[in-house]
């Protein structure tokens, strides 16, 4: 299933148009979805005539997102895909977001698997969670305002066409933890995955991993080889979790479409060399 499936037209908001961020909206609004990005950029030119932009601000002392001018309109669905990083309290950020917006119909979160303790062994969505963690934090915050339609997925490592995690191994002489496992997953799965949301929610907690984990010697390794004709070392050690991301599957009848180790769905990683 793909975006064209979707047949209900919606005005949805979208918080963090980064990497991922940008390719939902461009893909939602090419479906004739009314798009509001909520965005800390002043952007003067539109690149589809069904976006909008909002300028919003996040407050110096508490974090919590504010908006130069209001929103008239009723929006359908909401997309946080803010990062935690350089922001004075995540938790307090999303909550501001919640609070701002409590009668909204589908509230989706792309969360991570970060969240989890590091162990070794399955990880299931019931799996022992980092406490502190400020993505965890958030999560929480969520479902207190939204616990009967809220959505939350935990993303695996990402990768798409112009990026892949391989770079960070490329000038390392060794590599450590080489038989620790991966846990990845394509950014056109996670659209796949959100446009299935937005089409039939079906509240709860879900993880975002490709069902194959190699070691990260023999991925990267292969990886490097393929793109860049480079050989990379690693320490013949190292273990660590394996992401499930089965629940998603069953709930949805979904099957991961892009396999990790296609390069085909990567060539934009080496255009730029190293």
């Amino acid at each position: 299933m793909d975006f064209s499936t979707f047949v209900t037209m919606k005005t949805i908001l979208i918080f963090g148009a980064g990497w991922l961020g940008n390719a939902v909206v461009e893909e939602l609004a090419s479906l004739q979805h009314k798009i509001i990005v909520a965005s800390r950029r002043t952007i003067s030119q539109k690149t589809h005539p069904n976006i909008e932009y909002c300028k919003i601000f996040f407050n110096a002392q508490s974090g919590a997102v504010e908006f130069e001018v209001p929103i008239p309109q009723k929006v359908n669905d909401i997309i946080v895909m803010l990062p935690p990083t350089q922001m004075i309290d995540y938790a307090h950020t999303i909550d501001s977001i919640c609070r701002q917006f409590p009668s909204v119909e589908n509230f989706i979160f792309t969360s991570s698997t970060g969240v989890y303790d590091n162990h070794s062994g399955t990880v299931n969505e019931d799996g022992k969670l980092n406490k502190v963690h400020p993505v965890l934090l958030a999560e929480q915050k969520i479902q207190i305002t939204f616990p009967n339609n809220a959505s939350i997925l935990r993303l695996a490592g990402l990768i798409g066409n112009d990026r892949h995690p391989v770079r960070y191994f490329l000038n390392k002489k060794i590599n450590s933890n080489g038989n620790a496992p991966v846990n990845l997953v394509h950014r056109k799965d996670i659209l796949r995955a959100l446009n299935l949301l937005l089409e039939n929610p079906r509240p709860g907690i879900y993880n975002l991993c490709y069902p194959a984990h190699p070691t990260r010697s023999d991925y990267y390794g292969e990886i490097a080889r393929k793109i860049f004709r480079t050989e990379l070392a690693f320490e013949d050690c190292g273990e660590g979790k394996v992401i499930n991301g089965s629940k998603f599957a069953n709930t949805f009848h979904y099957e991961y479409k892009y396999d990790i180790r296609d390069i085909e769905h990567l060539q934009g990683v080496g255009l730029d060399n190293k």
